[in-house]
């Protein structure tokens, strides 16, 4: 990729990982935007597009002229405000909105004011974090993807062998259950649902100083779930380490 990249990541338990990306750059032209856009909705299918510029438009056309949640990401430009994505900074400085601007002065202004992640944890989890609605979203879709192009995951917990034994026979039930069940012509959007949320899935996590600060503040409270909480953790060291002109101010 030429605009969008991976900065670092950390693995938790034993396959849930946490990235941090930088998309500072995703404003900086139209290929550009092309390309984080198609990054993001790529999590859908479980791989990156094969062209890139086809899949956007074609998610542009789906969505009637307005922006689908992977428009999100970027500031379009043709529809300004919040209706044109980004809906976490809408002010966020753009090549159209400054034109002498460098690319350095664009990227240091995104990167001051917004972060964005790649997640992998149990669909419990990812529930969880979902449910604070100041960030953007994207995520895994087994009605595009099966278990062949992403493998099923599945979380267990570590501290009891007799207790981890009798997750992993569920687990291993609900997977030949699925697997039967596309097998025998259940279409995969209608198979997905005997799989439980001990499932892993993954997606994209994009928010500004004030969505994190509030994530941050709640979630590594000692009241939160302990396995949220260490993915909270996770995300918030990766910042503090890569990303420290973001200055987050948590509790």
């Amino acid at each position: 990729m030429d605009y969008i990249r991976k900065i670092a990541e950390e693995e938790i338990w034993d396959a849930g990982r946490v990235e941090l990306w930088d998309f500072s750059r995703a404003n900086w032209n139209q290929d550009s935007r092309i390309e984080a856009v198609a990054t993001v909705a790529g999590i859908c299918y479980g791989k990156p597009p094969k062209d890139a510029k086809k899949l956007v438009e074609r998610l542009w056309t789906e969505s009637g002229g307005l922006p689908s949640s992977a428009f999100e990401f970027i500031r379009d430009g043709r529809t300004p405000g919040i209706d044109g994505s980004l809906r976490n900074d809408p002010e966020l400085s753009t090549y159209e909105d400054d034109p002498e601007a460098s690319e350095e002065d664009l990227a240091r202004e995104h990167k001051t004011n917004i972060a964005t992640f790649r997640v992998k944890v149990p669909i419990f989890i990812a529930r969880q974090m979902m449910r604070h609605r100041q960030f953007s979203y994207q995520e895994l879709s087994r009605r595009y993807t099966d278990d062949k192009r992403v493998p099923l995951g599945f979380w267990s917990p570590k501290e009891d062998a007799a207790q981890e034994q009798l997750f992993q026979l569920a687990y291993t039930l609900e997977e030949r259950v699925y697997k039967l069940l596309l097998s025998s012509g259940v279409r995969a959007e209608i198979a997905r649902s005997v799989l439980g949320t001990g499932l892993y899935t993954e997606f994209w996590m994009m928010g500004d100083r004030k969505a994190w600060g509030n994530y941050f503040a709640l979630r590594l409270d000692q009241h939160t779930q302990v396995e949220h909480r260490e993915v909270a953790q996770a995300m918030r060291d990766l910042l503090e380490e890569h990303q420290p002109e973001f200055a987050i101010q948590t509790p």
